[in-house]
């Protein structure tokens, strides 16, 4: 199997994200749902948001593994932050938390997924709510099945 990533280009600047990912020669691909920050062996949830969004990439990364793949074939993420956010996401400071958590995440479990490496394609959409009122962010994934 083969995963090619392209990052964005804008400017003549590589920006942190992917444009996209192909898969060529995968067996199938593993569409999961959204993943929280709870913690499995206790079921509670952090109040941090970048605790949280390391509990959800822990809890997609076994689920991956139950499906036969892994971190390093996930192909795309979108992360669903709740919030207001008058100046776009990205610009939030609870995003900034996520984000630095889920770049300690993949430094320490996908180096190859780090935003000055070649990150995997993923989408940030900001919400007014999630499941529960507690919970801050939720990812969902979809890999590969090599």
């Amino acid at each position: 199997m083969e995963i090619q990533r392209a990052p964005i280009v804008i400017a003549g600047q590589a920006r942190e994200w992917a444009r996209g990912t192909g898969v060529v020669g995968a067996r199938g691909f593993v569409f999961l749902s959204g993943s929280v920050g709870f913690d499995l062996n206790t079921g509670k949830i952090p109040e941090g948001a970048g605790e949280q969004a390391k509990l959800a990439l822990e809890n997609i990364k076994g689920a991956l593994e139950e499906y036969g793949s892994s971190l390093k074939n996930i192909v795309h993420i979108y992360q669903f932050v709740k919030g207001q956010f008058p100046n776009g996401v990205s610009n939030d400071p609870k995003w900034t938390e996520i984000s630095h958590a889920m770049q300690d995440f993949w430094k320490e479990n996908c180096p190859e997924f780090r935003h000055e490496n070649n990150p995997i394609a993923e989408t940030l959409i900001g919400v007014t709510s999630l499941a529960m009122p507690e919970l801050q962010v939720e990812i969902q994934a979809v890999a590969a099945i090599p």
